[in-house]
Formats: structure tokens, C-alpha cells, sequence
């Protein structure tokens, strides 16, 4: 692997921190170079996939092409090692998508579907499957999807209307006729009409697949109008659906599931004709989904979030992120990185699933006028997982070329295909619980989010309102404010048993005037022996006694943690940058002790986020949690007997641990 100097353009190796996590940008290297191998094409567009522990890199044989993006003869390389070292491909890989879709087999699917004569709204993807790791693939074959209200189009020959309307047509990009290559293609297809693949595709811990498309050409309900000429007429040519399949049986039937986005509300400015395109979609195992799409070049990113498994999305978000071919990976604790090109080749992070992007890391810019080797780009990017702790990035690179075989060329060249490797590490500080656990885990693992055994759930808990004047803070549970809610229980840490009997803890909550209430039961079957291990506010001796810990993770804020002797006397931490003892929950807390229990009710007031910029020491910054945007939370007991140390969780069990984040439960105000 070699590294080389960008001068002015690209950022050299660094390292940034984001919440406990330390994120290391590697210095850039060389994968492929046009001086090296011209007949591989114009290096731009990379295509960058992962089966196993094989990385795979192809890209277009020119700049910008309808149909370009099919090659003719073998380019690309791969790597075995981690993208320390490539090779080239020697075996033409087919062009599309690919992904993993069975333990021996590798699936790939064009970009482009052709219609099916005769059945309005229904598609055949060309298809290939490798069983040998991607040396080798089989003949195309065909696979059946469903896009109801589109139409295909036959783009060397289309309708009027279309060719007034398509930008490529105004701009001239279309050519006239079909590359030889393409004509076996459409003689299998028996047709020229083509619509839209594949753009990105995800699977689950289970094996389900999760394909995602945009389409330029929909009309809602337009698979009941019969006449062509009438469709049409009735496209709205800017605004364009993101659509969303699925498959249980390796890809090879596809069930449609609808429509992800299609809003034209999210025009940037009047008479903007930019439309919802290239998504890319992120799928969490508690049922939580996110999708960011581009909207153009130098334009900002819409995100849509689910909380049902895809089956219903919010209104489109524009993200302060602005860019194209959006790239979502989501890695455990709940960061989601997502790289994006145009105007420059940039990785960015979220703690939050996509709420918050605290860091922002440009890799690459490509707007300057930089007369040297690498002064240019197409911006146009890939990310993907590489190992447990570690991502490749992965974009074009070009020179200036006053030779080129066109204006294009000229001005922005054709050269290099350029890799960076990017570490996301949880810190020793923010990994080790203190002595709390007593056991620390140095590196975050990247990939889905973790899952518990099959027969449990993240569990989730819900405040109702409640009237703050029928409650006396006096931590007896006995007032009518906490009359009605439900009753959730903690298990044991180690286990994810029930707590001997005697030892049981129990919690309830509840909302009134901006503030979130916790009643918290604590049976005790050895009260002469309850372990206080101070009775002053903020004193760390605090975590060597019996205590409750209260871990919140707002829509705006990754986390707080509160901690609640059976005296009522608290330590808070800031846990967003590390453990930051100076901040204060501003929280109220009263305990009652009894012959076989201690018991805490906790007020804890909600200080909106704008507010807590002026004073992010004082309160905790969010929104009411709602079933669109949740907290999540974790509430844990610690029951402490000379060295022994016992705990009980509401959520992660199993595991002396409970900062896990990714696994919080959902909390929501209703």
C-alpha cells in the first residue's frame, strides 16, 4: 500500500473524538491508476462491495454515461487483506448491485430492470450468482420485481413528451443509439423499455434482504391508466418515489412493500427541479429504520426515519449535510457513519441514528483549482465495513488533461481511484464503567446493532401524563399520581433471571409540565446491612453502596447518567464527551426506607436543546419523547455486599455491562 501527499486538497492522517469513541482517518492511498493500466477505463464512479473477506472495486469506463456503466472486458481489483493490498480482477464482474446472499453465494443485479411486455408496473432484473466468492459467475438470469405506477421507457427512442422533459435529453447526454454490447441483452429482454434496479441493499441478522430504489418515472395509482399517452401527461417529472422490496429467500423473489418517500415539499428553492434519488438505508433490529437521500449536486440530504419496520415513514428532514451518493453504515452503540460525495468527498457521524451530526470530516475537496496530479474529482464515493473496528472509504481522484478525448476530460480528467481507512475506536475511558462493572471492552464492534437471544426484546416503556399536583415528592410511591401506570421490573445482569425473592425492583413513570417522573421500588430482604456509600451529592465514594443508575439518551443529547442512593442523594455525569462530573441533572429526588425496601421518586425537568447550548452544564437538553422520536434509556439497580457486587437491569441482560447504548430501551411520553 503506498501513501502519497495531496497537497492543499486532501486531509493528511488525524484523529477526532466524538462522544467516547476515538475516530482515526488514515493517510490516502493509491488502489488503481489509469498511468498504470489505461485500457481499464476512466477510473471515476468507483463501485466498492465486501463478501466475506473479500473486498471487491470496479468502476465506469467513462464519465457519465446512460450505459457506460456496463464493461465489456475484466476491470476492478480486489483485496484479501483488509484493502492493505489489491489486485486485479482477471474475470469480467458483472456491473449492479451486489450483496451476500447465502453463507456460499454472492448476487448481483443490474442496475437497470427491463420491462415485462404486456404486464403494467412489472420488471426483470438480469441477475448473476458467484459460489465461489466472486471468481467466477454463472449465465444471466432473470429475476422478477414489481414496480406498480411506473412505466419503462425505451431511452434511444422515447416518447416526445419525454424527450422535452428528461434533463440527459436537454443536455445531450443520451446517445443516439445503443452500444453494440447491449444488443444480445435486449434481444434476451424483448424489449428496449427499461425502468429502474436496485440502488442500495441491506439484510438483517436473520437473512432478509432489504432492497431500496428511486424511480423517475411514477405516478401514484398509474398502474390503472391504461393509456400510455395519458401516463405521461400525468408525470410529475420532478418528484421522484423511493421504493422498497423485500426478500426472504436469498433475492430470489422479491415482495414489494411501497413507497419509503415522495414529497416534491423538499424543493430547496422555487422552480428547483432537483427530486429524492440515490438512497441508502439503515436497518436496526428493534425495528428502527433510517434512509437518507440525495436531492443533487451541492444540495442538502433528506433523511426519513420508520419506527415500524418500513411499514409507515415520517415527513422528509434536511439534514445540514449536503452531498451525493449517500452512504449509511450503521455500527454498534448506535454511531451511524455516513460517507457522501459532491461538492467534496466527506464522512460524517451521528450517536443518535441520524439525528444529530456532531462531526463532519471532509477527505478529499474537490473545489479548488489546484494545478497539481490530484486537483479533481467526480466526488463520487463508496463506504463499507472492513473489520470489526475499521471502515474503507474509497473515491476518485483526477488531473487536469489538456489532451483529453473530451471537454469533460479536459477540465476534470480521468487518474486515480484513492482509499482511505477509517478507525472507530471506543475509548478506555468511555469503555470502562469505572467501578461500577469492573471489566472494560477497548473497541466498539462495528456492523448491525447487537441483538439479544432470540426469545427476548429491547424492551421499551411508556410515560403517560400525569397531573404534578396530585404528587408529594416525599418518596413513599403512595400518592394518586402514580396510580394507573404500568409496572416495569428489572433482571438480573448475569443471568437475565428473575432477582431472588425478597430482592425485587420495580419502576413506574410518568410526564407532567416538562419534566419526566420515575418512582423506583427496591425490595431488600437484609436492610440492617444497605450499603450507603455516601450521603453527599456528587461524591464518587457513591458507586461503592447500593444505588440506582439512570442512563438517558434524549433525541439530542448521547447520554446522561444519574445515580440515586437510598438516601435520594445523586452523582450526574455527562456521558457525551467521556464523564463530565460538573454537569447537573437539576433533577429532584426524595427516598423512603421501610422494613424490607428503599424506595426513590425522581423529577427530572426537560430543558430544550436550543437553551442548553447557553448552559450545557444545567439540565437535561430534549423533547418530549414521542413514538416518532423516542429517548432511549436504561434504568439499573447495583446491590453491593462487602466485594460482591449484584446487578439488575431493565435492559441488556446478560452481561455485567449495562452502558451498552445500543441496546437501551425506547422510552416515550403518550
Amino acid at each position: 500500500m503506498s501513501t502519497v501527499d495531496y497537497p492543499m486538497q486532501t486531509m493528511p492522517a488525524a484523529t477526532r473524538r466524538l462522544g467516547g469513541f476515538k475516530i482515526r482517518v488514515g493517510d490516502p492511498f493509491i488502489i488503481a491508476s489509469r498511468e498504470e493500466n489505461p485500457d481499464e477505463g476512466k477510473f471515476c464512479h468507483p463501485g466498492l462491495w465486501k463478501s466475506r473477506d473479500t473486498l471487491f472495486l470496479n468502476w465506469n469506463f467513462d464519465q457519465d454515461m446512460t450505459d457506460g456503466r456496463v464493461a465489456d472486458r475484466p476491470n476492478g481489483r480486489l483485496s484479501r487483506d483488509g484493502g492493505r493490498t489489491w489486485q486485479r480482477q482477471t474475470v469480467l464482474v458483472p456491473g449492479g448491485l451486489k450483496i451476500v446472499t447465502s453463507p456460499s453465494e454472492i448476487t448481483s443485479y443490474d442496475i437497470y430492470t427491463f420491462e415485462i411486455p404486456g404486464a403494467t408496473g412489472r420488471y426483470r432484473v438480469p441477475t448473476w450468482r458467484s459460489m465461489d466468492n466472486g471468481q467466477s459467475w454463472g449465465d444471466m438470469i432473470w429475476t422478477d420485481l414489481q414496480y406498480p405506477g411506473t412505466r419503462g421507457v425505451d431511452i434511444y427512442d422515447p416518447p416526445d413528451v419525454y424527450r422535452r422533459h428528461d434533463t440527459l435529453y436537454t443536455k445531450g447526454m443520451y446517445p443516439a443509439t445503443p452500444p453494440a454490447y447491449l444488443e444480445a441483452l435486449f434481444q434476451k429482454a424483448g424489449t428496449r423499455k427499461r425502468g429502474r434496479g436496485f440502488i442500495s441493499m441491506t439484510a438483517d441478522s436473520n437473512g432478509t434482504l432489504y432492497g431500496i430504489s428511486d424511480c423517475s418515472r411514477y405516478v401514484p395509482g398509474g398502474e390503472n391508466i391504461k393509456d400510455e399517452r395519458l401516463f405521461w401527461e400525468k408525470l410529475d417529472w420532478f418528484r421522484y418515489p423511493i421504493l422498497l422490496h423485500t426478500s426472504t429467500d436469498g433475492g430470489r423473489t422479491w415482495t414489494y412493500v411501497g413507497v419509503v418517500a415522495h414529497d416534491e415539499k423538499h424543493r430547496v428553492e422555487p422552480g428547483a427541479t432537483d427530486v429524492f434519488t440515490e438512497p441508502s438505508l439503515a436497518v436496526y433490529p428493534d425495528g428502527e429504520w433510517v434512509c437518507v437521500m440525495r436531492t443533487g449536486s451541492f444540495k442538502p440530504l433528506y433523511l426519513v426515519r420508520s419506527l415500524d419496520a418500513g411499514a409507515t415513514w415520517s415527513e422528509p428532514v434536511k439534514l445540514p449535510i449536503r452531498g451525493i451518493t449517500p452512504h449509511l453504515v450503521p455500527l454498534a452503540g448506535d454511531v451511524l457513519a455516513l460517507g457522501t460525495g459532491r461538492p467534496d468527498c466527506t464522512v460524517h457521524f451521528s450517536l443518535d441514528r441520524g439525528r444529530t451530526w456532531p462531526l463532519s470530516q471532509t477527505l478529499f475537496n474537490s473545489t479548488g483549482s489546484v494545478p497539481d496530479t490530484y486537483a479533481n474529482s467526480t466526488s463520487n464515493i463508496q463506504l463499507t465495513v472492513i473489520d470489526d473496528h475499521t471502515l474503507l472509504y474509497v473515491h476518485d481522484a483526477s488531473r487536469y488533461d489538456a489532451n483529453g478525448e473530451s471537454d469533460w476530460l479536459k477540465n476534470s480528467g480521468y487518474g486515480r481511484i484513492i482509499g482511505r481507512h477509517i478507525s472507530v475506536e471506543k475509548s478506555l475511558r468511555a469503555a470502562c464503567i469505572s467501578r461500577l462493572a469492573g471489566t472494560c471492552k477497548p473497541l466498539i464492534k462495528l456492523g448491525q446493532r447487537l441483538i439479544q437471544d432470540s426469545t427476548e426484546t429491547i424492551p421499551g416503556a411508556v410515560a403517560l401524563q400525569r397531573d404534578r399536583k396530585k404528587l408529594k415528592l416525599d418518596g413513599k410511591l403512595d400518592d394518586p399520581f402514580w396510580e394507573g401506570l404500568k409496572t416495569y421490573t428489572l433482571r438480573r445482569g448475569d443471568t437475565g433471571g428473575s432477582p431472588a425473592p425478597g430482592l425485587e425492583t420495580t419502576f413506574r413513570v410518568a410526564w407532567a409540565n416538562d419534566a419526566l417522573y420515575i418512582g423506583i421500588e427496591c425490595r431488600e430482604n437484609d436492610m440492617p446491612n444497605l450499603n450507603i456509600g455516601s450521603s453527599e451529592n456528587g461524591d464518587q465514594k457513591f458507586w461503592d453502596g447500593d444505588n440506582i443508575d439512570l442512563l438517558i439518551q434524549t433525541q439530542a443529547h448521547t447520554y446522561y447518567q444519574i445515580a440515586i442512593g437510598p438516601t435520594g442523594t445523586m452523582v450526574g455525569l455527562d456521558r457525551e464527551s467521556g464523564m463530565n462530573i460538573k454537569w447537573s441533572p437539576g433533577a429532584e429526588a426524595a427516598a423512603q426506607r421501610g422494613k424490607d425496601f428503599w424506595s426513590i421518586e425522581l423529577r427530572l425537568p426537560i430543558v430544550d436543546p436550543k437553551s442548553a447550548t447557553f448552559d450545557p452544564l444545567s439540565g437535561i437538553a430534549g423533547q418530549k419523547p414521542t413514538d416518532t422520536d423516542p429517548w432511549h434509556f436504561n434504568l439499573c439497580r447495583q446491590r453491593a455486599r462487602g466485594r460482591e457486587r449484584t446487578f439488575y437491569f431493565f435492559s441488556k441482560v446478560g452481561s455485567a455491562l449495562f452502558h451498552e447504548v445500543e441496546m437501551f430501551g425506547r422510552l416515550v411520553v403518550r
